[in-house]
């Protein structure tokens, strides 16, 4: 899957998010993670040790888009993120 996306997400017309191929490839990777541990909240070098190195950067863009959309929550220090409610759903609705 080539994640390459112009950064913009749109409302379907059920007022569903409709999220960017990036941010579904990073969200699908979350999922996994999730799944695996039924953790909420993992360290960003877990995340990023899964994402193929030839689509690093547009990894790194749908994660920044999860964020900005409030599916996921940086920590304080930036070095964790857990995933929202809002996410959970989106987790659940793929």
């Amino acid at each position: 899957m080539s994640p390459n996306d112009s950064g913009t997400a749109r409302m379907t017309t059920g007022g569903n998010m409709e999220l960017v191929p990036s941010e579904r490839a990073v969200l699908t990777i979350i999922r996994t993670l999730f799944l695996e541990s039924s953790c909420r909240t993992h360290t960003l070098g877990v995340l990023r040790s899964r994402w193929p190195a030839l689509h690093a950067e547009a990894y790194s863009g749908g994660y920044a888009g999860l964020l900005k959309k409030g599916l996921v929550a940086p920590s304080a220090d930036g070095s964790a993120f857990s995933v929202t409610s809002a996410g959970l759903r989106a987790m659940a609705s793929r």
